[in-house]
């Protein structure tokens, strides 16, 4: 899925925010400031203007922010003068304080009013993500924790450090697992967003590429010695940052996301680090299959026996029988499950299971639901879209890296009968993966989805051989903007699909980003164009900030 995000960083000015909708960014924070704590609070008051603004009264309503404003004006020159270039800015303001600015300058003050409506229909939704590890904090150094030490003497410290671990522990009311196969980052953010703004005392541990402690909003990086995640991460995690908890109020609510890709893995986390209350399962899809299992029944089996016992389960998985296979399982052991209900309103639509999760988890531990104004703008938010560039569409679907959630995509994309071009990244050491995405290939070729393909990264020849549509191969080592536009040059919208943490896919996704902004380079230029051939018409300024689970085969 695209997620809407706002980015939290720090640079050389300070801690601030950006809204971001995959390649393209939509705004920037009103200031700068030297805790990123602040920079939370400042998203919350965003949020909560832009709701009130779209019309969404309701949606984080518990906010305080008086009276906002989206003011449209041109950007001079110190001098006065006119720029020579797009002049035309946005800000959205209160009475007191400047929350957002436009991330660009605008041809035309039609085109910074379309700007508006588009981030005032992506910003409420969109969920705090901090990027620490890629971008450098200021003043206030976000205090990292060390993890994985890759000796002997660290991984023997990282055992004995248990009874601190289970002392920390303790002090939590209700601790929350996120585990499954696709969403637990974004599930975790969400459930930290939730509980963060009613007011608990939050500890989250988010895992993933940028691991991140966040705690009452304040971000503390987690710094990784070793190459890869670790089994006993969780214990260093907590043995380090354990002490700086003294300084504030006994932890409410712990939330951790299970990154284990193994059944033992898994169950350790579940049974030993943690003892969660409620663990939150987002789905079951065919990933790790050298792991978990090789087909999604094991997978769910492997899932089901990773859970502590007695331990009450709320499942996103909307396939019954997996459901009910995990419910046997779970059940054999005295623990409950129930599984998410999704209205109708949300049914078929990408990720429905992940948000009301959310509010199941929150039911399950006696808080009251999110409000449906805010489950509407969470799901509006996460709904993929093409993004246009000279000669085509794309999508870049990698990111899911598993074939269920890839077909949800593209059948959330394509019209009844449109065909894809797809490009399938392959890596050594996710051999499963390959093999599942090679059925996938031929069955989208079996529904007349696709009529060729295109494969790049590692074992190639292999994937090729195996796949009964023509498929042009690209090695590691390619010119990622030469195959962008070799693909696009076919004709039909292009999908990225496999895996995405590789070299190669960073710089195509530099490539898409580059063109994403051509294209829309290009329709500005159309349209001032287009209003010189016109007679001119009256415009007006808004200063009075008036803007007018799966489906089945």
């Amino acid at each position: 899925m695209s997620e809407t995000v706002y980015e939290v960083y720090g640079r050389g000015f300070g801690w601030t925010w950006r809204l971001r909708d995959a390649e393209q960014l939509l705004a920037h924070g009103g200031r700068n400031h030297d805790d990123s704590l602040d920079v939370r609070r400042e998203i919350d008051r965003t949020r909560a203007a832009v709701s009130q603004l779209g019309g969404d009264d309701v949606a984080f309503a518990s906010t305080d922010v008086h009276d906002p404003e989206f003011v449209i004006e041109a950007d001079l020159l110190p001098s006065g003068e006119s720029r020579a270039g797009p002049e035309w800015v946005w800000r959205l303001q209160t009475s007191d304080d400047v929350l957002a600015h436009s991330a660009h300058h605008y041809q035309t003050e039609t085109a910074a009013e379309e700007a508006i409506e588009e981030f005032v229909r992506l910003g409420a939704g969109a969920l705090p993500v901090y990027n620490v590890g890629t971008e450098h904090d200021w003043r206030t150094n976000a205090a990292g924790v060390k993890v994985g030490e890759p000796t002997i003497t660290g991984f023997l410290r990282e055992l004995t450090r248990g009874v601190r671990h289970r002392r920390f522990l303790d002090q939590f009311e209700t601790k929350i697992i996120v585990s499954g196969s696709r969403g637990k980052s974004s599930t975790v953010r969400r459930l930290d967003d939730v509980f963060n703004r009613r007011g608990y005392d939050t500890f989250t541990k988010i895992t993933g590429n940028y691991p991140t402690i966040i705690h009452n909003g304040r971000v503390h990086p987690i710094e990784r010695l070793g190459p890869r995640t670790t089994l006993y991460e969780n214990v260093n995690v907590v043995s380090e940052f354990a002490p700086r908890l003294k300084a504030f109020d006994a932890g409410d609510v712990g939330i951790f996301e299970n990154q284990a890709i193994t059944e033992y893995t898994t169950r350790i986390v579940n049974q030993r680090f943690i003892k969660p209350d409620v663990l939150l399962m987002t789905n079951v899809r065919q990933d790790h299959n050298d792991t978990l299992g090789k087909r999604r029944q094991d997978i769910a089996r492997s899932l089901a026996r990773s859970v502590p016992a007695g331990t009450h389960v709320v499942n996103g998985e909307q396939h019954a029988e997996l459901h009910a296979y995990m419910r046997e399982e779970i059940e054999a052991r005295g623990g409950t499950i129930e599984q998410v209900q999704i209205p109708e309103r949300h049914r078929g639509l990408l990720g429905a299971e992940t948000v009301h999760a959310v509010t199941t988890t929150l039911r399950a531990v006696g808080e009251d639901p999110v409000p449906d104004a805010e489950l509407d703008a969470f799901i509006d938010r996460i709904q993929p879209e093409w993004s246009h560039l000279p000669g085509g569409r794309i999508f870049n679907a990698a990111e899911v890296n598993d074939v269920e959630s890839t077909e949800m995509v593209r059948r959330a994309l394509t019209d009844e009968g449109e065909r894809v071009l797809p490009f399938v990244y392959l890596r050594y050491d996710r051999r499963g993966r390959t093999a599942s995405f090679a059925e996938y290939i031929d069955l989208l070729a079996e529904r007349d989805c696709i009529d060729r393909a295109r494969v790049g990264g590692s074992g190639t020849g292999a994937f090729a051989r195996n796949v009964d549509v023509p498929v042009t191969q690209h090695s590691a080592s390619a010119d990622a903007g030469e195959v962008l536009d070799e693909m696009l040059a076919e004709g039909d919208p292009v999908l990225l699909m496999g895996n995405t943490v590789d070299e190669f896919m960073r710089e195509m996704e530099i490539a898409i980003a580059e063109r994403v902004q051509a294209y829309r380079d290009r329709e500005l230029t159309a349209d001032v164009d287009s209003l010189a051939e016109v007679p001119p018409v009256q415009t007006h300024r808004p200063e009075d900030g008036g803007i007018d689970g799966e489906r089945p085969d």
